[in-house]
């Protein structure tokens, strides 16, 4: 299991995240400015990429949070149809070309999922969830 430190973010519950599932999104900001960016859960485990497309800087979710093709094995680029690996965020075909997609360092420990980024830092209250996604205390 991963140790979390204190410079991870909360992003979510776990069960939040189904395989092929709809997908977190949140902005993360650097000293460039602020970005919007997602994670999701594919076979292989749990990802996070900035939610820009390598063809063109256009957002890749069809609807908010909708990330995958309609078999739920690939991301797409909702304008170009761009395939992309879900752990990697490797280009699979389409107008990206062989660029992959900007991956961010998640991870996920004792039911919950963080954002651990060197680069990028979380923007407190930019979590875009639906009730599913809230984390509650009891």
């Amino acid at each position: 299991m991963p140790n979390v430190t204190t410079n991870a973010k909360l992003l979510c519950r776990s069960d939040s995240l189904t395989v092929g599932g709809r997908g977190v999104r949140f902005e993360v900001s650097d000293r460039t400015g602020t970005y919007t960016a997602f994670a999701v859960r594919s076979a292989e485990g749990v990802a996070g990429f900035m939610n820009q497309c390598a063809h063109m800087a256009l957002e890749l979710d069809w609807s908010l949070g909708e990330f995958f093709d309609a078999d739920g094995q690939y991301l797409v680029c909702a304008t170009h149809g761009a395939l992309y690996d879900p752990k990697t965020g490797a280009c699979i075909g389409g107008a990206c070309r062989g660029r992959p997609l900007q991956a961010l360092n998640t991870i996920e420990s004792d039911g919950y999922i963080y954002l651990e980024d060197e680069t990028y830092r979380l923007i407190d209250g930019s979590l875009e969830v639906s009730s599913r996604h809230q984390i509650h205390s009891s």
